[in-house]
């Protein structure tokens, strides 16, 4: 009993990451060459269960021995050596659903972190055991462990050190993928993003308002347009499922609100109509995954993995402050997920949005209304805020504040970009239909973009 409870235990405490191992197998067994460029950190103790350890030491066995990777010569060599695990073919079938090439590096130094982390665990508990027998030698025992640590972080490596130099290079290509009309950021169609070059990769953007004044949609409407441009996306809702945030996504285009497509009996015609739009959307690269939502780990494990196994470029989080909902430690709690909702974007390259509710403390948005905590601003590349007085018609207010004051307030939303690092900051002036929950750019007469204004651009 002992030894089993022993086993739960370490499996609650030690940090792995099963998806992340099985991306780093199926691309290693795919691409044999990059087991050489990573042979000097690849060791079968990046795996933690002994399945994955044995996956590893077959696909190490066959490449050593000249030979490349595929299901039959995995499973023969597997079947003629001792590697401490029944494998079968399903076994290495599985993997295929994983690999990811371009987040290959990120996915080995992920493991080796985590491994350190495991080895630095077991030190530390050996060390308890030892500090607690009076027999021993206190100082030799402390010694020993300093020791056994530095060795640990000097096997650590980096691959992610990079050079003035290697930065200089990857900064000529940028360039020249600009010069060949390929962007570096998601196009979205609407100006204050896309003027602002918003959703660049490893940035988090952070789109705040009020209750009920439209963040969810203004999410889902770049969503839309990024996945139309052949861009896969995540959107991860935990008010939402996702037959209501579909519903909302062909609202325009039913031209009924998302509340009578789910609700509503609809006439032959209609459902005519219905077919077709469902036609036109079904192959439109959005993912959901519901079961991801009961914690905010999780959200994050689903985001990694939406990447190796989906491609996607971007992620909404809808909303961040539910996660800590009937917490005592609220505050930090938010602290730590805009960090690491900032971490996965960085991780990844990917854009992610995090959507944030205001705190009520007047008339209009300010960034100081983030509620929860400053971390959010901290971690914030950048902060979008939306401004729709019509939403509240019981606070009497029937103009905006400052930039567009003389604008009409009905169907319009003010878009302020509070916090853009390295790009300024900004307001737009957009149209807002509340039927079809979309945001869009206002036109001019002569087909132009309307109603911006440029607070501090640092170009």
């Amino acid at each position: 009993m002992k030894k089993e409870a022993d086993n739960i235990f370490e499996q609650k405490m030690l940090p792995h990451d099963t998806e992340t191992e099985y991306a780093v197998l199926s691309t290693l067994i795919r691409y044999n060459e990059k087991y050489a460029e990573y042979s000097d950190i690849l060791n079968t103790e990046l795996f933690y269960y002994e399945k994955e350890k044995a996956i590893f030491r077959c696909v190490d066995g066959v490449i050593s021995g000249g030979g490349i990777t595929d299901v039959n010569s995995l499973a023969n060599f597997a079947k003629s050596h001792d590697v401490g695990y029944n494998l079968m073919r399903n076994d290495f079938l599985e993997l295929i659903n994983y690999l990811n090439k371009a987040t290959l590096g990120q996915d080995i130094e992920r493991l080796n972190d985590m491994c350190r982390r495991r080895l630095c665990w077991k030190l530390l508990q050996k060390a308890s055991e030892s500090m607690i027998d009076m027999t021993s030698d206190f100082d030799d025992d402390v010694n020993g462990v300093i020791m056994q640590m530095g060795s640990v972080q000097e096997k650590s490596g980096n691959t992610e050190i990079a050079s003035y130099g290697d930065a200089l290079v990857e900064l000529k290509q940028v360039v020249n993928e600009l010069l060949e009309d390929k962007k570096q950021y998601l196009v979205t169609g609407l100006t204050l993003f896309d003027k602002y070059y918003l959703l660049r990769p490893g940035t988090m953007t952070v789109i705040a308002a009020f209750t009920g004044v439209g963040k969810s949609s203004l999410a889902l409407n770049v969503v839309q347009a990024v996945a139309r441009k052949g861009e896969p996306c995540a959107y991860y809702s935990l008010e939402m499922g996702k037959v209501e945030l579909v519903s909302r996504g062909i609202s325009k285009e039913m031209n009924m609100p998302a509340s009578a497509i789910v609700n509503a009996k609809m006439s032959e015609g209609m459902q005519r109509q219905f077919n077709r739009v469902i036609e036109r959307n079904k192959d439109l690269p959005i993912y959901f995954d519901d079961r991801s939502t009961v914690s905010f780990e999780r959200t994050i494990r689903s985001i990694r993995t939406m990447v190796k196994t989906k491609g996607i470029k971007l992620a909404v989080i809808d909303y961040l402050q539910i996660y800590t909902q009937g917490s005592d430690e609220t505050e930090k709690e938010t602290a730590y997920m805009a960090r690491a909702a900032k971490n996965i974007a960085k991780e990844m390259g990917i854009a992610v949005i995090v959507i944030s509710q205001l705190s009520r403390g007047g008339l209009h948005p300010s960034i100081k209304m983030l509620r929860g905590s400053g971390q959010i601003e901290e971690s914030a590349d950048n902060i979008v805020l939306i401004d729709r007085p019509e939403a509240y018609p019981d606070n009497k207010v029937t103009k905006y504040e400052g930039e567009f004051k003389d604008c009409n307030i009905h169907n319009t939303a003010k878009l302020i970009l509070s916090k853009g690092r390295g790009v300024g900051t900004g307001c737009c002036l957009v149209a807002f239909n509340g039927m079809h929950c979309e945001f869009s750019d206002i036109e001019k007469p002569d087909g132009g973009k309307n109603f911006e204004h440029d607070d501090d651009l640092p170009f």
